[in-house]
């Protein structure tokens, strides 16, 4: 490849006449910082953001991006990518420029944060701008042309303007569409959370609670069963006794001959007669009370479902969301009620 350095001195030479109305003499812009981009689109925006440079007519020269890749290849810096004023300075002078441009696209969650930095080579003094978007990542060109414009001082083009208004419904269509998606989906996996705990309430009871992660009513469910079901035991312990006892005293009395036996025999098997009638109501009841709570557990399971990881525990806490209305991120702090 023939070089490009002649061609670039040569321009800065000539860059000197009619140099009235530009407030910057030299200028380069150096390959922007990236985070979330691939280096193809790293580099186009980069490219980009010069292209731009150059309509605002701000400075007498403005180094190309082959130039620059040329000059840091030879250097072999070309990896080395500038992120603070004393890596611009030294890159500046190695090109021969009195300003140098860098810059950064990072991206966090579904937003971009898009900063550049104008520095002087001689004094170091710095002036820089920020921009953050949120959107399809093609519209990002707009964006850092825009910022290209601020960064001078100038109005922006009309068409880049309304270009970016464009993106914004076009980030904004696609944000609704997305929220609607994942609101259905939301709404399915409810529905299949709330399915899921209620059969596994009516397994065993309270376990469809706990699933969902609300382990208060888990125990309670699970308590009230095994209190029950204590309950069920200790009156049917009674019912067995009153009925082993009754089959003891029967053959006897049918077998005695003596009037007092008799009367006696007779008196003991209606008294655990009794008590056998009442420990079989009480277990009635009680198979009852039980079979009512089970169904109320499945129930409950079902309208309290919810997905484990919507819990409490994990809806608290600070999130770094991006607010569209003030163009900028903010941090905040959840914590969930129920």
């Amino acid at each position: 490849m023939k070089s490009l350095l002649p061609f670039f001195y040569l321009f800065l030479i000539f860059s000197n006449i009619n140099a009235q109305d530009k407030p910057y003499n030299t200028m380069a812009v150096l390959v922007f910082e990236s985070e979330g981009l691939g280096e193809l689109d790293r580099d186009s925006l980069t490219n980009k953001f010069t292209v731009e440079l150059k309509k605002t007519q701000s400075a007498r020269a403005i180094v190309s991006q082959e130039v620059v890749k040329e000059i840091m290849d030879e250097r072999r810096l070309s990896d080395e990518v500038c992120t603070n004023e004393s890596c611009a300075m030294e890159r500046g002078k190695l090109l021969g420029v009195d300003h140098v441009i860098i810059g950064s696209i990072i991206k966090s969650q579904n937003w971009f944060s898009i900063e550049v930095e104008l520095i002087s080579v001689d004094t170091g003094s710095v002036d820089s701008r920020k921009s953050f978007y949120t959107g399809d990542p093609i519209g990002l060109g707009v964006e850092v042309g825009l910022l290209a414009w601020n960064l001078m001082n100038k109005i922006s083009p009309k068409h880049l303007v309304e270009e970016k208004a464009d993106k914004e419904l076009e980030a904004k269509l696609l944000a609704e569409q997305r929220a609607a998606e994942a609101a259905r989906e939301a709404r399915r996996r409810l529905r299949k959370a709330k399915l899921g705990a209620m059969l596994r309430s009516t397994v065993f009871p309270g376990w469809g609670q706990f699933k969902s992660g609300r382990k208060g009513w888990g125990w309670f469910w699970l308590g009230t069963e095994l209190a029950i079901g204590g309950a069920a035991y200790m009156t049917f312990t009674e019912y067995d006794k009153a009925y082993n006892e009754f089959e003891e005293i029967y053959p006897n009395y049918n077998a005695s001959t003596d009037h007092e036996e008799i009367a006696v025999l007779k008196a003991r098997a209606i008294k655990v007669l009794d008590e056998e009638s009442v420990a079989n109501d009480q277990l009635l009841m009680i198979a009852y009370a039980g079979g009512a709570v089970w169904v109320a557990n499945i129930i409950h399971a079902y309208v309290s479902g919810q997905i484990p990881e919507q819990s409490a525990a994990n809806k608290s806490g600070f999130h770094l969301v991006y607010n569209p209305e003030l163009k900028s991120p903010q941090l905040r702090f959840y914590i969930a009620l129920d």
